[in-house]
Formats: structure tokens, sequence, C-alpha cells
């Protein structure tokens, strides 16, 4: 399920960037994809929450690319799959993720031995370290629906 979020919250903040409005079509569209009522709420009230916060900007897609990119020592390397690196690469050039976050989700790789690091695990990361952020108004638990909720 987080992985579901997560990619909704990319999808969303990539369009936000690039100049679209944010559309209830759009959000039909998620449904019709197969994401719940309460992935896209979730996602949404994260991205609301980060707005309000002022730590989702919106950018040129050309100055995404301006961001400075971690180089991975050897043991590092080892620790993250590829696609698992390219994804972390990826928040962190939409601007969901923040150099300190890259470097804390190589810490806590690192430090927790988890071995390599491939999406699911690397999702787990960051929901753990975005979603618990001591500046949110409220926990993970609270932002998730169980999926008979109404949202007015």
């Amino acid at each position: 399920m987080y992985d579901r979020i997560m990619q909704i919250i990319s999808e969303m903040i990539g369009r936000m960037q690039e100049g679209d409005k944010l559309t209830v079509m759009q959000f039909k569209e998620l449904e019709n994809r197969g994401f719940t009522v309460a992935e896209i709420s979730t996602a949404l009230s994260w991205i609301a929450e980060r707005i309000e916060n002022s730590m989702v900007e919106k950018t040129d897609h050309a100055m995404r690319s301006e961001h400075s990119h971690r180089i991975l020592n050897d043991s590092e390397r080892l620790m993250f799959s590829a696609e698992a690196w390219g994804k972390l690469i990826h928040f962190r050039e939409i601007g969901l993720l923040h150099t300190e976050h890259v470097e804390m989700i190589i810490e806590r790789a690192s430090m927790m031995n988890i071995g390599t690091v491939d999406n699911s695990t690397l999702t787990m990361l960051i929901v753990s370290l975005l979603f618990q952020d001591e500046d949110s108004k409220h926990s993970l638990h609270r932002m998730l629906l169980k999926g008979d909720e109404q949202i007015h």
C-alpha cells in the first residue's frame, strides 16, 4: 500500500511541477487504474500538508536536473539495487526528498544492515522518514483511511 501511495505522490508532484492543476478527472483516472480512495486521499493529504508548509515547491522541469547527486562509495553501491537507487534519485529530482533525506536513508539502510535495498525496502525507509516527520501535524496512522470512510 505504501508503494502505491508513494507512486501517487510522485505523479501528482510531477504534474504540479509541470504546471498542471490537479483535477477531478485526474483523480478518477487514478481510481480507474486501481488506486483506492484511501490511497489517493492519503497521498493528497500529505501533499497538501507539505504545500501548506512550503516544503513542496513548484519548479521548472529544466531546473530539476540542477540537483547534485550523491555518489555512493563501494559498500553503499552494493547496498542498493539499481532500481531502488534510481527511484531514490527520482524522488530527489522531483523535490519529494531533500539532500538530507537521501543521506538519512543511506545511513538508516547501512545501520540496519538490511543487505540489498530493493524498491519495497526503499519505500518503507522513505515512508518512515516522510510520514513520521516531526513537522507533520499528524502521524501516518491518522492519515491512512480504512477505505470505507467518505471525505467531504
